[in-house]
């Protein structure tokens, strides 16, 4: 059922973002849900927390208020290990202490979010409200086309506009001289899209142009020029929730169709019988040849737009909550569809996350992440030493990979002081390049050509440079980063304080081990695939699972006991009325 193999444009140039619906709270919800001593636990705080750990976050409007308690108190036990940690003075520890350094050292992400990602992502969203459809002439022209290349395919396009301006049909014309490959089984229609499924360019054209309009002039992409129509806009929903009946074609063993008649009359008395009042979930478990659906009554659950077949898509976003359909052609068969259920599409607030991780994904964060890039270089007046410049160039070999060669034997500590490059406020020195190198296998198989060198300093120097501006600009401040920089400290004194309250207290002997085996010999059994005989491993092919697994039993009771003895020393409260709104706004 799932239209798993899309063609032409959508294959080239339609980037489908499918991402599970995270719970994002970016406007913060401060009701506070439970305290630990004198530190809170905020309903957004809990309500994050408890969708990262959900496998289905659309799920969580329907806990109970004992669900959602059960993983508020596995969030107290975190808490209360991480605050346990801080008063004995853990976060002081060099190895934490150096694990926060290089967290920071990340800093220039949350400035990049700032600067390139939050405004982008406010207009996605306004363009993520309606889906669009349109169609397209393709005219091929790759990246670095000649000069010759590039006059012939924009005369061609020039040449396509001007048919198009005396009133010839779209589709006519597409088909006449698209050089995409799907416009000969669709007439250039690239069907419904929204915000971020394609490249920048394309995009952008589009949401530009009203229904019925045509692109003035050739849009150019990384695939070649684009004359664009369209053809309609639309509020969009997040997803449809529907089931369906399927009626399959008879096929012969070389996959022909035979007594389709049959098929098609089948079909037609189920529809029959829901006209009159026929119980569509029993008629489906009945009738319904669609393995995966037929005996949930048909129901295929929340898909959104272009996750199946065509034609069974434009017909069930068509129809409206407990409206059925007709009967509905598709290769898979004849179809009878009902939605039951349409999601709108959730607030940029509880998107938030979602919609900057499918940017970052991106062509057009890529793209403004450049600009902003150039702007930061030029406004801090970032430029090469040429002195240093030429001491890493003569001392690389242009024929080695940097992978295999050896830094430390190449440049002494005194080659590695030597500036590279510099802007103002800070430098970026050889022998940090170097250590970009060790730490980044990204150019170990690429050979030192100059112009790698020059794309391997930059790498090597954009985070520092964006650091220093973050700091600059006070980023270390913002809230967003204050949180994560704490959630971050928390699980690294969670993880500390379970080593020295729990790991260190473990202790597996033979003794423990040999006893485990002789009582739970049973679970160790198995059938030779030789003889068929029932035979038992021996202790020593068993040894280390039973180890483990006796670890793990002895973790879970002292971390009971340490838990317990925790909440002696800070009192907990929990406000359940606080608890049970989670989700529900």
């Amino acid at each position: 059922m799932f239209n798993k193999k899309f063609s032409g444009i959508f294959v080239v140039i339609i980037a489908l973002l499918m991402i599970p619906l995270l719970y994002s709270c970016n406007k913060k919800n401060k009701a506070v849900v439970a305290e630990i001593g004198d530190e809170k636990i905020y309903l957004y705080e809990f309500e994050n927390a408890f969708a990262k750990n959900s496998q289905y976050p659309d799920s969580l409007k329907y806990k109970t208020l004992e669900q959602k308690k059960d993983f508020l108190n596995v969030l107290i036990a975190f808490r209360l290990k991480a605050k346990d940690a801080r008063e004995r003075g853990m976060l002081d520890l060099p190895d934490i202490q150096q694990d926060i350094k290089d967290f920071q050292k990340n800093i220039h992400i949350f400035l990049t979010d700032k600067k390139v990602v939050l405004p982008a992502i406010e207009k996605l969203y306004e363009r993520k409200k309606s889906e669009v459809r349109a169609s397209h002439i393709l005219i091929t022209l790759p990246v670095g086309a000649t000069e010759a290349d590039s006059i012939k395919a924009y005369q061609k396009a020039e040449q396509i506009m001007k048919r198009l301006e005396a009133g010839e049909d779209f589709a006519v014309v597409a088909k006449e001289t698209s050089d995409d490959g799907s416009v000969v089984k669709n007439n250039g229609d690239l069907y419904y899209f929204t915000g971020g499924n394609t490249v920048p360019e394309f995009e952008d054209a589009v949401y530009d142009l009203g229904v019925g309009q045509i692109s003035k002039k050739p849009v150019r992409t990384m695939f070649g020029l684009h004359i664009i129509k369209l053809t309609d806009k639309r509020k969009r929903l997040d997803a449809i929730r529907a089931s369906h009946i399927l009626i399959q074609d008879a096929r012969d063993s070389a996959g022909a169709i035979v007594d389709s008649m049959a098929t098609l009359k089948k079909a037609q008395d189920i529809l029959n019988q829901l006209k009159n009042n026929g119980d569509f979930n029993k008629l489906a478990i009945e009738n319904s040849q669609d393995p995966g659906s037929a005996q949930k009554g048909g129901d295929l659950g929340f898909f959104q737009r272009r996750r199946m077949e065509q034609t069974f898509d434009s017909v069930a976003f068509s129809l409206s909550p407990g409206e059925t359909s007709g009967l509905v052609r598709t290769p898979f068969g004849w179809h009878i569809i009902k939605v039951t259920e349409v999601r709108e599409l959730p607030t940029y607030e509880k998107m938030y996350e979602v919609l900057k991780a499918e940017f970052k994904r991106s062509e057009a964060f890529k793209k403004d992440y450049a600009k902003y890039l150039a702007e930061v270089k030029k406004e801090y007046k970032f430029e090469l030493n040429s002195a240093g410049m030429k001491l890493l160039t003569s001392k690389l070999d242009s024929t080695q990979t940097f992978g295999v060669i050896n830094f430390d034997t190449l440049f002494t500590s005194q080659d590695k002081e030597n500036i590279i490059a510099s802007f103002e406020g800070g430098s970026i020195k050889v022998g940090d390049v170097i250590l970009f190198l060790k730490s980044n296998p990204m150019f170990s198989g690429s050979v030192a050509l100059y112009k790698t060198i020059l794309n391997i300093i930059d790498e090597s120097a954009n985070p520092v440079l964006l650091n220093y501006v973050a700091f600059k600009e006070k980023i270390d401040k913002s809230d967003e980063y204050v949180e994560q920089l704490t959630e971050y400290e928390n699980g690294l004194l969670k993880f500390k304080v379970e080593q020295e309250e729990i790991q260190s207290k473990i202790k597996i002997t033979q003794e423990d081990m040999q006893k485990y085996y002789e009582e739970n010999k049973t679970k160790f059994s198995y059938t030779d695939p030789n003889t068929n005989e029932q035979r038992v491993k021996n202790f020593d092919e068993v040894k280390g699972e039973i180890s483990n697994e006796l670890q793990q039993k002895k973790f879970a009771e002292l971390d009971k006991i340490y838990i317990e003895n925790l909440k002696q020393k800070f009192q907990i409260k929990i406000y359940d009325s606080v608890l049970d709104k989670a989700f529900k706004e």
